[in-house]
């Protein structure tokens, strides 16, 4: 009996040897797995976020350091508006998200555990780039031409103003164009050498032959 009753709590020691370093290894798995989700780096998150402005407010419907819209916010125990809150309350808010949403719920600043930092806020969208209208070509219109009629040769440095104020000519020079409505066809643009009219010529008159 003493043999078989030492062989039967051997075996039970053994047992429960077995059983106690089987639990020990699952609680410490377990404690492993919890161990293995680390807390985010909030301060890296809102610099990628927000430039790490935490009472940013941009008018895109995302408020804060973390860019909470207004129904996450106040779903995970946020009051008032996150960019009025100070940073520990939007950490505390940010935490309740992120274990009922994960690292997901800031896709490009935490889903990955390297967070780009982004130096200017998200922006709602962008706008298209306005092009000024373009003005239509205006076309170039020749020089005036010669006046085979003219009693005035145009001189270098001449314009058709003073050659009227030189002439005395009343009307100026909008007179000598008058004048030579064919040929001063761009009053900008004469030419030296160029004739021009500078007063009426007198009309022959026919007397009749009683």
């Amino acid at each position: 009996m003493s043999d078989h009753g030492g062989t039967f709590g051997s075996g039970t020691t053994h047992h429960l040897g077995r059983a106690a370093l089987l639990t020990a290894c699952l609680l410490g798995l377990g404690s492993g797995v919890a161990a293995a989700e680390p807390g985010l780096d909030w301060d890296a998150v809102a610099r990628c976020e927000s430039g790490g402005n935490w009472s940013i407010n941009t008018g895109n419907g995302y408020y804060g350091g973390l860019q909470f819209t207004p129904g996450t916010w106040t779903s995970n125990g946020g009051t008032g508006m996150p960019h009025n809150a100070s940073r520990e309350e939007q950490i505390r808010v940010a935490e309740n998200v992120l274990r009922t949403q994960g690292p997901g719920a800031w896709p490009n600043c935490a889903g990955r555990r390297a967070a780009p930092v982004r130096t200017t806020p998200p922006r709602a969208g962008t706008r298209p780039v306005r092009q000024a209208p373009v003005a239509p070509a205006v076309p170039i219109r020749p020089p005036s031409s010669d006046n085979p009629k003219g009693d005035y040769t145009i001189k270098s440095g001449d314009t058709l103003a003073s050659i009227a104020a030189e002439k005395g000519i009343a009307g100026g020079w909008q007179a000598l164009v008058a004048l030579n409505p064919d040929h001063l066809t761009n009053p900008d643009l004469i030419l030296p050498g160029h004739r021009i009219k500078t007063q009426d010529q007198p009309t022959t008159r026919t007397h009749r032959v009683r």
